[in-house]
């Protein structure tokens, strides 16, 4: 007999190995996506901007290469608003396995691009269009693999099991990260700039296919099936067929949840383009230091969030996502001048602790408060639409231009970084201003069956009437 601490509408449903093959299967997918977008930060300033653009084009071409980076970033959203939609009509399953093979086709491809030096022009124009596709299956993958996971993962232990999923990111890029350094070491960095800079892209595809065969046989999520069972008996509307028009439900629903969403991510976007890609072309360009140096920075960056993150869902469990969001924020801005202060020292110990310190501190418990919070923020019968496009509206507009933007606040100080600090701890003020704004669709006995909830204000849960 159920009790009256037993989760509502929950019991019964979500068994431990159940819950635990659905964050596998969710996870696979955001596994290889951040491998896709670990090469292209790791390969930008190094290989693309020579091979791809004009021998003429000088420092435009490092600029034009983060364009093409930004532009998998404007397709993000698109991709969101059409898959995310189709999510909420069709199902979770069905969009997750779509959008893996999009982006993992997507990246493969790049690897076959010629240089400029062979086809001109078209090689720019190609890889644009490879991160234009790869960004619009990635609209839809991450946030809806959020979604998933957050709806599979059981009430007690949902900041844990959900950190999960950024795990899979980290242990993708740590991947891509070893796999293109260990290529560069076997082959040279003359062969690695002429050839072997593809391998990992092809590699991709292989990746793809085993990500596939963990998803087949993943199952919709209990609370997605209780609303297709209110859509048989009429109780709630069916998901718009136009993509727009279940947007603008979702924005309707709640327009400050929507923003909330939109905003939330902004500290951890800016922490983690500014460490990631921006960083690279940092630390090459204006540090001096070289690829082994860079990339043991970032390797033992990535191993800190692997460790941290884990920790941090076991912290929303125990005193709420709502609390390690505002621990990740302080930390941000009590750490962007140190953190940048430790990289103008060029000493390797102190570079590898700051970029440890910041993943772990700052950008980790962000993300992971992120998971529990964000997709509660809509109603299960249009959180993907609401949730994956406010999302990548967030990486469209925020994420995508972050390298960009920091790229030119450098020059406007000579090189010096304490801008992009700054820039750091504006977006950590903007993530804590999220909190307080929205008011997650859920009821006060929602919130109280899950721990990590706790601290949240409860909204009014009746769902849309036919």
């Amino acid at each position: 007999m159920a009790t009256p601490t037993d989760p509502p509408r929950e019991a019964g449903e979500l068994t431990s190995r159940r819950s635990a093959r659905a964050i596998i299967a969710g996870s696979a997918g955001t596994f290889i996506e951040w491998y896709d977008y670990g090469l292209y930060a790791y390969v930008a300033g190094i290989v693309f901007a020579p091979l791809f653009f004009p021998p003429s084009a000088g420092s435009a071409a490092t600029i034009g290469t983060f364009g093409a980076f930004a532009a998998g970033f404007i397709a993000r959203p698109i991709g969101g608003i059409v898959l995310g939609a189709l999510s909420d009509r069709w199902g979770r399953r069905p969009i997750l396995l779509a959008s893996i093979v999009l982006v993992g086709v997507a990246t493969a491809a790049i690897g076959f691009i010629p240089p400029y030096a062979s086809i001109g022009v078209w090689a720019p124009v190609l890889l644009v269009l490879c991160r234009v596709a790869q960004g619009f299956g990635t609209g839809a993958e991450l946030g809806t693999a959020m979604v998933y996971v957050n709806e599979s993962a059981r009430p007690r232990t949902k900041g844990f099991q959900t950190s999960f999923l950024y795990n899979a990111t980290m242990a993708g890029s740590i991947l891509s990260l070893v796999f293109f350094a260990a290529i560069n070491l076997v082959v040279g960095q003359a062969a690695f700039v002429a050839w072997g800079w593809r391998i990992p892209f092809l590699f991709a595809g292989i990746l793809t296919v085993l990500a596939l065969i963990l998803r087949r046989g993943m199952e919709e999520t209990a609370e997605y099936r209780r609303v297709e069972e209110a859509r048989a008996q009429g109780r709630i509307a069916r998901s718009r067929a136009n993509p727009l028009a279940a947007i603008r439900a979702a924005f309707a629903a709640s327009p400050r949840n929507y923003l909330a969403a939109f905003l939330m991510p902004t500290a951890s976007n800016v922490i983690g383009y500014v460490a990631n890609a921006f960083g690279i072309s940092y630390m090459a360009n204006q540090l001096k230091l070289t690829f082994s140096q860079t990339a043991l920075a970032l390797l033992v960056m990535y191993v800190a969030g692997v460790v941290a993150l884990p920790l941090w869902g076991k912290a929303c469990d125990r005193w709420s996502a709502k609390t390690v969001l505002l621990v990740g924020a302080i930390a941000g801005i009590l750490l962007a001048f140190p953190y940048f202060a430790l990289l103008g020292t060029r000493n390797m110990t102190l570079v590898v602790i700051a970029g440890a310190v910041l993943w772990a501190v700052c950008w980790s418990p962000s993300v992971v408060a992120q998971l529990v919070i964000g997709p509660v923020l809509f109603r299960t019968e249009s959180r993907a639409a609401g949730f994956t496009s406010s999302r990548e509206l967030q990486q469209a507009l925020v994420a995508g231009p972050t390298p960009l933007l920091a790229a030119a606040l450098i020059i406007q100080l000579d090189g010096a970084p304490w801008l992009v600090a700054g820039l750091i701890v504006v977006a950590q003020v903007v993530t804590v201003f999220s909190i307080r704004l929205g008011k997650p669709q859920l009821s006060a006995a929602e919130i109280g069956a899950v721990p990590a909830h706790r601290g949240l204000t409860a909204a009014d849960r009746e769902p849309a009437k036919a």
